[in-house]
């Protein structure tokens, strides 16, 4: 992933990511969920065009970048157990 200057952006995203790959929300009394709360409300704040313009495009990425990893892990598992193909 491509590196993200903005803060309360890379918060974020990186959530969305931590999400997708399985991990559970912080709990509601924790350091780790407040934080993320103050990013959104820092982004929300500010609604600027750019910004919001860069949450999305970097939220895509994350999510193309996650769809992209499953569909290798799924084809090369289906190359390997289908039948004549190069394993043992």
């Amino acid at each position: 992933m491509k590196t993200i200057e903005n803060p309360n952006i890379r918060a974020i995203v990186e959530f969305i990511a931590r999400q997708m790959d399985g991990e559970q929300v912080p709990p509601s009394n924790s350091a780790e969920l407040a934080s993320l709360a103050a990013s959104v409300g820092a982004i929300q704040a500010h609604a600027s065009t750019p910004e919001l313009r860069e949450l999305g495009l970097h939220a895509i990425g994350a999510v193309i970048a996650r769809v992209r990893a499953a569909m290798g892990a799924e084809k090369a598992l289906r190359d390997f157990i289908q039948p004549g193909g190069d394993h043992a």
